[in-house]
């Protein structure tokens, strides 16, 4: 017989049912997850909790026993479990990802930091060139002004 109420942690199933729900939908048949009812097939309001939901509840599947639920109470969590962890290897392989990407920009930055000395090292080479030609033509100005002794004298 059909009774209001309410189970939460279900997905629809491909089976679909001639029953309808109080809303005149075709009722889905569901299964439930809950650890008290878990693997359970039931009808259900096919708006499923949404607005307008009638609530309409009817159990196909009989009763489970105790150790059958307990264990696929057990096959659910292991079942979480092993998606959380396959999620766990695709976030591990992004951060690989993101470390082999770090570590080849670092061999980028290694190489440009060498650059950049090289680069220094040659500007200091032209300042340290400008400052000796410059030393040249000053001392040449002098050698030349005591030689004649004439540079800026007056008439």
């Amino acid at each position: 017989m059909a009774t209001t109420s309410k189970s939460s942690g279900v997905t629809p199933n491909e089976v679909e049912s001639e029953l309808t729900c109080y809303c005149g939908l075709r009722s889905p048949l569901l299964i439930a997850k809950t650890k008290k009812n878990a693997g359970r097939r039931f009808y259900g309001c096919a708006k499923s909790d949404g607005p307008g939901c009638c609530n309409f509840f009817m159990w196909v599947d009989p009763n489970i026993p105790d150790q059958a639920r307990d264990m696929i109470v057990e096959l659910l969590e292991r079942n979480q479990a092993l998606s959380e962890s396959s999620q766990c290897r695709c976030n591990d392989d992004y951060v690989s990802s993101l470390i082999t990407k770090m570590k080849a920009q670092k061999a980028k930055n290694g190489l440009l930091k060498e650059e950049l000395a090289r680069v220094k090292k040659g500007k200091m080479l032209y300042q340290l060139g400008f400052f000796l030609c410059m030393c040249y033509i000053i001392m040449g100005i002098i050698f030349n002004v005591k030689a004649s002794e004439k540079f800026l004298s007056l008439p």
